[in-house]
């Protein structure tokens, strides 16, 4: 009885890890048409919750670096120039959405293969 209460116990908290959203890897920023202070070009997110990224403000851009860390359906990320960001996370393994908080205006990553 206890190997199989263990096991269970086992297998839910696998489940359950396994819906934490992984974002690591390198992404790419689509290009848009959209109005917005600023995009996102390569971004690289790291395991260990760091993040370096090319960020675009209209005809400049800029290398950015910082650490980032993800709540439920949040993303924040630290860093210059930025200071600290939030935006809510969605997507699937292959992109991902940043809808910024405060503005509600997104972006779009797509998985760099």
């Amino acid at each position: 009885m206890y190997a199989l209460k263990a096991a269970l116990l086992a297998a839910t908290t696998l489940i359950l890890t396994g819906c934490a959203t992984n974002i690591s890897g390198t992404w790419q920023g689509r290009d848009s048409t959209m109005d917005r202070p600023f995009s996102f070009g390569a971004v690289t997110f790291a395991p260990d919750g760091t993040y370096t990224a090319e960020a675009k403000y209209g005809e400049t851009v800029r290398a950015v670096s910082g650490t980032y860390s993800i709540s439920g359906d949040m993303i924040m990320l630290y860093g210059e120039p930025f200071g600290e960001r939030s935006y809510r996370l969605a997507g699937t393994k292959d992109a991902l959405v940043f809808t910024d908080t405060k503005t509600d205006g997104s972006m779009t990553l797509d998985r760099y293969r």
